[in-house]
């Protein structure tokens, strides 16, 4: 799991054609100064995202998934501008999991349903099968599905909200702070479900922030340094 990063010369896409940003800059918070990075990502490949607290990495991620304006550059999945698709094809490709992920009235199970509503998602399979295996990995019961979602705790939480992009079999996951909220067991379960993502398939990458250290679980990935 090789990641190349091309922070002056660009996208390279003979190395490296599955996903890529070319010296795009976004505004960070009310200061409007601008951050500038380049990076580009290989099938099968997890970059990490490092830097001190305010650098931009939150905002990274809200940039790659469309949900904030990028001033300017570039970026590609699969040598395609990002601005080739439409804002729902994208995001189907592209999936981005915040920190604080939103939780929605009803059960974890109507929660998980949810985005199948959705025209981009309605003929994806909504497999419980699937579901009952990543709740065992992720070291929470199958009846948590029937528990209302708004009396998850804070790591329970977070954990439903990856099984919910998971299970829609995107090709990159923008994770912020995944494992923020869980003790060193749950963690190591949230790693171990998804290195066995990234493994089931050869068209998947993950842009990881965190404020600790992932080398160990994933030893080949590089780092992305932010505002130092």
């Amino acid at each position: 799991m090789r990641i190349e990063i091309y922070a002056r010369q660009g996208c390279h896409y003979a190395l490296a054609d599955f996903f890529c940003f070319h010296k795009i800059n976004y505004l960070l918070g009310s200061s409007f100064r601008r951050v500038e990075v380049s990076a580009s990502l290989r099938e099968g490949s997890v970059l990490l995202v490092r830097g001190p607290s305010g650098s931009g990495k939150s905002t990274l991620l809200r940039v790659l998934s469309r949900l904030q304006e990028l001033v300017d550059g570039q970026v590609f999945f699969r040598g395609v501008n990002m601005f080739s698709f439409t804002p729902q094809v994208w995001r189907s490709k592209v999936h981005y999991v915040p920190q604080k992920p939103a939780v929605f009235p009803g059960t974890v199970h109507d929660n998980l349903l949810r985005p199948y509503s959705l025209r981009i998602n309605r003929s994806k399979e909504f497999n419980l099968e699937t579901i009952q295996r990543a709740l065992d990995k992720l070291m929470l019961d199958f009846n948590i599905m029937e528990q209302n979602a708004g009396t998850l705790s804070g790591g329970e939480a977070a954990r439903i909200a990856l099984l919910r992009s998971i299970i829609l079999s995107p090709n990159i996951l923008l994770l912020d702070e995944p494992t923020a909220a869980l003790d060193e067991k749950a963690k190591q379960a949230v790693l171990g479900l998804l290195t066995d993502w990234l493994e089931q398939k050869p068209d998947r990458g993950i842009i990881l922030v965190s404020h600790t250290d992932e080398s160990t679980t994933f030893p080949s990935a590089n780092v992305l340094e932010i505002g130092r």
